[in-house]
């Protein structure tokens, strides 16, 4: 059965209605009733994983890890064909975070201790040898201090080089890690016996560099877009509809993360980039189909293009949805993440492309008809080469 022709209908234009309502829905959710958490990727934390054959008492799971100084900040418990899965999303111990500011501070001062302590050694430099007795006290210092922390007995006035104090410290740094990574598996042992549990923790800095990489992208991906379709369409109007189904697509996805408590995470922004990706491709055909092409009337056009992006749209929905019921089976977070974005998002995409996007270029073609210019356009490279 084929779906009648929208675009023929005199009153198409009021089909963008449905996306702007979704968008705006969509941002409140986000702003205001329901803000996107961020992840542990993002963030930093603990993520502990817990696969037991026995229903978990989650509320009594987290009073034990509160009870030994961690902060729970989520914690869910699924039944999945193993028995069941439980998350537990921690903030980090005091001893951890201590331990790597403690680390950063450390790792400073031994780069130049380092330099110093090479330049000393290459020659007679009084000077050198003067900077590098200051540069390697002042390396002692922040060694012992994570000595202290781990209550270790070394001291770094015992080893002669920078070297010989750096795996050391190294060590202790790794005994520390471990410490934390033993204790987090006794309290799991006590409060769920008999389980299995893995843990992923992300430290504050590889965190902040997640996400300034994923801004990076963000900002390079949209200024590249931006490019590339200009390029390609050399119009305003119909480039900004391409661009405009893109941001619509993605905060509709969003909002779906809001309602349904899906945080931020490398997997979800993964899915994000991916709805642009397909998004601009749903758009690009629109737009090719409807302004470069001219056989038969614009609307008969912009409807051969939905049947074919709703295919490629509606193919998708459904690979995915075979991937949402692996990660509803499974408890495996980060199928949910991709398959749930990814959904929300090539529905939105069906609704922004074919409900927003198309009206702005029917619109468009239709009025350059009435111009009267709305014949073949010259292609991009007659703008540098004469025929």
């Amino acid at each position: 059965m084929d779906i009648p022709n929208l675009y023929a209908h005199p009153h198409y234009r009021r089909l963008f209605i449905i996306p702007i309502v979704l968008v705006f829905i969509s941002l409140m959710l986000i702003l205001f009733i329901s803000p996107i958490r961020m992840g542990i990727d993002f963030k930093g934390g603990i993520d502990v994983q817990i696969q037991s054959a026995t229903a978990v008492d989650t509320a009594a799971l987290g009073k034990v890890f509160e009870s030994n100084n961690y902060h729970v900040e989520r914690i869910e418990s699924k039944q999945n064909p193993g028995g069941f899965s439980t998350q537990v999303e921690l903030q980090r111990s005091a001893i951890a975070a201590q331990a790597d500011s403690l680390r950063y501070d450390y790792s400073v001062v031994k780069k130049t201790a380092e330099e110093d302590e090479g330049l000393a050694l290459g020659g007679n430099d009084t000077a050198a040898q003067a900077s590098a007795v200051v540069s390697r006290n002042v390396m002692n210092v922040a060694a012992n201090k994570i000595f202290v922390l781990a209550n270790s007995s070394n001291r770094a006035e015992n080893y002669t080089t920078t070297s010989q104090l750096d795996k050391v410290v190294g060590s202790v740094l790794s005994q520390i890690n471990e410490n934390e990574r033993a204790r987090l598996r006794d309290i799991v042992a006590a409060a769920v016996p008999g389980s299995s549990a893995s843990f992923n923790e992300v430290t504050p800095s590889l965190s902040t560099k997640f996400f300034d990489t994923a801004v990076g992208v963000v900002i390079f991906s949209i200024l590249l877009t931006s490019a590339v379709v200009f390029v390609i369409f050399r119009t305003a109007i119909p480039s900004m509809a391409v661009l405009t189904g893109a941001g619509a697509d993605v905060i509709m996805a969003m909002g779906a993360m809001a309602l349904f408590n899906i945080p931020l995470s490398l997997a979800s922004f993964s899915a994000l980039m991916m709805l642009v990706g397909f998004s601009l491709d749903t758009d690009v055909l629109l737009t090719m189909r409807v302004i470069k092409r001219h056989e038969g009337s614009a609307s008969q056009r912009a409807y051969d293009a939905m049947k074919t992006g709703g295919t490629m749209s509606l193919s998708a929905i459904v690979a995915f949805s075979a991937l949402l019921a692996l990660a509803l089976a499974t408890s495996i977070p980060i199928y949910y993440e991709i398959a749930a974005v990814a959904i929300a998002g090539l529905f939105g995409d069906l609704v922004a492309t074919w409900c927003f996007n198309a009206v702005i270029v029917l619109h468009y073609a239709e009025e350059q008809q009435k111009k009267g210019t709305g014949g073949p356009e010259r292609p991009l490279w007659s703008f540098f080469f004469r025929s």
